[in-house]
């Protein structure tokens, strides 16, 4: 294991992913500055979202054939560079353009990383990529932290700061690139099984779970904070409560996955997803410490699953493995972001507390449809 290179991708990955959550506290400031509707809102987050993960699928078959080693470098510093941006935008459509030119470089940063990251782990991959992505979901914790902060002391301008971490990260990665040297792949050696038939039953509704789940995540990263604007929450407070229920759930996705080594992946998701509405409903009916402890965990029930569904599906795919992660991490989180779209006008239609709720029923659906999941054949008893 060469820990320089995980440790690298890890702090990047904190970098990448902290740099593009900051949106949802700019966008509570953004909304009275651009006369911003909740669904104009929500179809801003969701077409970042759509667009660093639906095209995720290309950049990793790019990857697989060409040495493209500097989309890590180049990934981070366009990521930091629109971001930067994204508080200076004079209208909704130049804020939809900048959203979108930040997730190509989202997008071409995770694919490389993760094969990097696997290259990098020897043979413990799973606790490598559960690093790396606990790097990226402590960026989404401490995103929202930062942003919060940047908006109380400089206002909407402050976010021209987020391109310094950015260019120091991506400078460090140019200058380490040595660390990411790939073995050569080997042509053939697993032809024969390739050909093994896709269990396309099981992919379909794995998929199904993960999209409600991403649906019900990517929505409530949104609205909390809006929510807690329009309650008469300072910006600093709704911050903080943003970040203790995606910091909480970053630790959850590693306690997911070590669990599901031991009681099985399935019963994992299963116990996760179903748990998550009723902490979070009563997360948001009591007020005071106890409110904090049961927001706290909902976010480790939410993102229990995160990683043990990327490798339930590549346990149904061992042969298939760029089918897996396009469909697990991308497509998948795409289609997520398209359903906050669709939430956003809800919001408009019934109000936000409305579209909320529903937003926390949605990943207690996804663990029923778990229930209807059967292991992979190699790991039956």
């Amino acid at each position: 294991m060469r820990k320089l290179s995980i440790a690298l991708a890890c702090l990047s990955h904190t970098i990448v992913d902290g740099s593009q959550n900051i949106l949802p506290v700019v966008l509570a400031l953004l909304v009275d500055r651009l006369h911003l509707s909740y669904g104009q809102v929500v179809m801003a987050a969701a077409l970042l979202n759509v667009s660093s993960s639906v095209i995720q699928p290309g950049f990793g078959w790019i990857s697989d054939r060409c040495p493209t080693r500097w989309f890590m470098s180049g990934g981070i510093a366009w990521t930091g560079l629109f971001m930067s941006v994204v508080g200076l935008v004079p209208s909704y459509p130049m804020l939809l353009l900048v959203l979108v030119l930040t997730g190509l470089g989202t997008a071409a940063f995770h694919p490389i990383a993760s094969i990097a990251v696997t290259h990098a782990s020897g043979d413990r991959r799973g606790f490598g990529m559960s690093f790396f992505s606990a790097g990226g979901n402590l960026g989404f914790a401490i995103g929202p932290v930062v942003a919060a902060w940047l908006m109380t002391w400089l206002g909407l301008q402050g976010t021209v700061l987020v391109i310094i971490p950015g260019l120091l990260m991506a400078a460090a990665m140019y200058v380490w690139r040595g660390e990411f040297a790939s073995p050569a792949p080997v042509h053939g050696a697993h032809e024969p099984q390739a050909r093994a038939p896709i269990p396309w039953g099981r992919l379909s509704r794995l998929c199904a779970i993960i999209t409600l789940r991403s649906w019900g995540y990517s929505g409530l990263v949104v609205f909390i904070p809006l929510l807690l604007h329009e309650q008469g929450v300072s910006l600093s407070l709704a911050g903080r409560a943003l970040f203790v229920f995606l910091f909480f759930g970053a630790l959850g996705g590693m306690l997911g996955g070590h669990l599901s080594d031991r009681i099985g992946r399935q019963q994992v998701i299963v116990a996760s997803l179903v748990s998550f509405p009723f902490f979070m409903a009563i997360a948001m009916l009591l007020s005071g410490p106890f409110s904090w402890l049961f927001l706290a965990i909902a976010g480790i029930s939410l993102l229990a699953s995160f990683s043990v569904t990327v490798v339930f599906a590549q346990e149904l795919l061992p042969h298939h493995l760029g089918v897996a992660s396009g469909l697990t991490l991308g497509l998948s989180f795409g289609a997520g972001g398209v359903g906050v779209g669709l939430s956003g006008l809800l919001a408009d239609l019934f109000g936000l507390q409305t579209s909320v709720w529903l937003l926390v029923l949605l990943p207690g659906i996804a663990g029923l449809i778990a229930l209807t999941l059967s292991p992979p054949r190699d790991r039956r008893a």
